[in-house]
């Protein structure tokens, strides 16, 4: 009886464990490329570089004057920010 409670749990356990890692990855409704392109289209310029944060990116942009901003794009939303550091 004792070692069929142990199975049950470790089976309970690696089914929550699965769910949980699935719940993450749904999260993320916006990819790298589209966060990019919603970056570069409120800021025009090049991309340098694109950061996976949590659940948002950080973009940095090139822009035509030389200087680079620091765009945060939300991953559900897609909302975008400039970064204020």
């Amino acid at each position: 009886m004792p070692a069929t409670r142990v199975l049950l749990l470790a089976t309970a356990l690696l089914f929550s464990a699965v769910s949980d890692a699935k719940d993450v990855t749904d999260k993320a409704q916006i990819s790298r490329e589209q966060a990019a392109a919603l970056a570069q289209q409120r800021y025009p310029g090049k991309i340098v570089k694109v950061q996976t944060e949590q659940q948002r990116y950080r973009i940095r942009v090139l822009q035509a004057d030389g200087r680079v901003v620091t765009v945060l794009v939300d991953g559900q939303s897609g909302r975008v920010q400039r970064d204020g550091n």
